[in-house]
């Protein structure tokens, strides 16, 4: 293809390395994998261009350039908690949680260079100034569940006036102080809950007051002008900052987020959180199944999204446990009773080994064929190629509900300084256990990075002194904000290069990356790992070498 001066492309091989001049043998100057965006410089030497890339400038051959973006799937490590970032092929950035820190805003910080963004009427910058530009939209943020590690790392984000939020989504289920005034004397207030008032069945509670619109969203929001409670707060940001920011509330119902249905190039499918019709006084709502106590309730009913594009299927969901596990496949495996305790009864007939009678024989096999009509029935709706792990690694899962999503490659986000030891050994041991192929495969953001966070710690440690002492001797404030600046893109780049998991895939070439403790040069940074569409299968596969 003809290439066009100044005009963006984009890595089309697995990787690549960028080299220093128009030649196979020259110095290395950068390691590039599938999906890099580069500029084209105009210079073209035989089968070799000069480009700009990840912030270098030298000569990739013009057989590796595509004008085609791939799907990005950046699995950031935002410490304990979860944080996604999707970039589509046509550009839009959507957010899947953000932890409970700032990692989040940091890593969005360095990928878009938002520190020196010039917007009118932030950092000093007079409305109508030369070169000025508007702030960067932002077009969908998700919070699966209203868990400070999934939530809280928007904050910062929401309070930037550096970037638009357009719309934000989530279950329904909105924490907030609830005083005795605000009770509907017809519904039950489980205590310890901050969730609002349940509708009691003979089937159950279900959490009726849900917020279902917009303008119940906001109308909420505004209702609780000074409560530190972080949620409300955190969506008090972004209703603060961002005019004509949209809630939107998803489940099952809702089939699939608008611009990404089955007509798109890409789907986002939502298979959770299952409600069900209740009605009172003569309203019906879809309500959420009490599912236990307020963790188990609120984890439990996180946002559950499918995407898809082409032949790959990813699954992104909350903080899934037992409790919802066993509700998920009542409903889409028409299971009549609780999975996990149909698991134990098989586990204990297992145990007696030889003393099994042939009773016991035939029960047991009973049980397996269950068992496995569930699964089977199950993985119609979940099987994925890809997951991220639930919960972060917790042991609180189904052994049948890994088997049902049997995916190839699972990607785990935790981190440091929690007390459940997260990833669990156990969780780790199912993952792969139950995982689909040879060696199925998985990632951990907490085990991609060496250290605690920031790489090399020492190291790192003294170039932050050096920032700190530079700006107390620094004489202006022009020279104090120009090294504070600096320092905190430092930061923000450490964060986004250590410990994330990148995904790149068009639908059918897929890869992980991630990058290695320490460099073997410049044309070896990344860990790549190639997924592979078996076409009699249809099913991706990792083959090892």
């Amino acid at each position: 293809m003809p290439l066009v001066n100044g005009a963006s492309y984009f890595i089309s091989e697995t990787d690549a390395v960028l080299r220093e001049s128009p030649s196979p043998s020259s110095d290395a100057v950068n390691h590039l994998i599938f999906g890099d965006w580069l500029r084209f410089l105009g210079d073209e030497q035989g089968p070799w261009a000069k480009v700009r890339c990840r912030g270098d400038t030298g000569w990739l051959k013009k057989a590796w350039f595509s004008e085609k973006r791939p799907l990005e799937i950046n699995f950031v490590d935002i410490g304990q908690g979860d944080g996604c970032h999707i970039v589509t092929p046509d550009d839009k950035i959507i957010l899947i949680d953000a932890g409970e820190g700032d990692n989040m805003f940091r890593f969005l910080s360095w990928r878009y260079n938002l520190r020196r963004r010039r917007v009118a009427g932030v950092d000093g910058v007079p409305a109508g100034a030369a070169g000025a530009q508007a702030p960067m939209d932002i077009d969908h943020v998700f919070i699966s569940h209203p868990d400070s590690d999934h939530y809280f790392g928007f904050k910062p984000l929401f309070e930037s006036r550096k970037v638009r939020i357009k719309r934000i989504y989530h279950n329904g289920i909105a924490e907030r102080p609830i005083k005795a005034a605000d009770k509907d004397p017809g519904l039950w207030y489980p205590s310890g809950f901050d969730l609002g008032g349940f509708l009691e069945t003979d089937d159950g509670a279900y959490l009726w007051e849900t917020v279902d619109t917009s303008a119940q969203m906001h109308a909420l929001i505004q209702a609780h002008p000074t409560t530190t409670k972080w949620y409300m707060s955190t969506l008090r940001a972004a209703r603060a900052n961002n005019s004509g920011v949209t809630f939107v509330r998803l489940s099952r119902k809702s089939a699939f987020v608008d611009g990404f249905g089955e007509a798109d190039e890409i789907t986002l499918k939502l298979l959770g959180p299952v409600t069900e019709r209740k009605s009172r006084n003569g309203t019906a709502k879809d309500c959420l199944f009490k599912l236990g106590n307020e963790g188990e309730t609120k984890n439990g009913h996180s946002l559950i999204i499918q995407l898809q594009i082409g032949k790959l299927k990813v699954m992104l969901g909350g903080d899934l446990n037992t409790e919802s596990e066993n509700y998920l496949f009542r409903h889409y495996g028409e299971a009549t009773r609780d999975v996990s305790k149909l698991e134990h009864e098989i586990y204990d007939l297992q145990a007696k080994g030889s003393a099994l009678t042939p009773a016991d024989g035939q029960l047991l096999a009973a049980k397996l064929a269950e068992l496995d009509a569930i699964v089977l029935k199950t993985r119609e709706h979940f099987q994925a190629d890809v997951t991220k792990a639930c919960h972060h690694g917790s042991h609180h899962f189904s052994e049948s509900f890994l088997r049902s999503i049997n995916a190839v490659a699972t990607v785990i986000s935790s981190g440091d300084e929690e007390n459940y030891s997260h990833p669990r050994p156990d969780a780790l041991g199912s993952f792969g256990k139950y995982s689909r192929g040879i060696r199925p495969l998985i990632f951990s953001t907490e085990l991609a990075r060496s250290t605690r966070e920031f790489t090399p710690i020492f190291k790192y440690y003294e170039q932050l002194k050096a920032f700190e002492a530079k700006i107390a001797a620094a004489t202006t404030q022009e020279k104090k904000d120009r090294l504070t600046k600096a320092m905190q893109e430092k930061k923000d780049r450490n964060v986004a290069v250590y410990g994330m998991i990148t995904l790149r895939t068009d639908g059918d070439k897929t890869l992980f990356a991630q990058k290695l403790e320490v460099s073997g040069g410049n044309d070896e940074k990344w860990d790549i790992h190639e997924l592979t569409y078996n076409d009699k299968t249809e099913t991706f596969e990792f083959l090892p070498h």
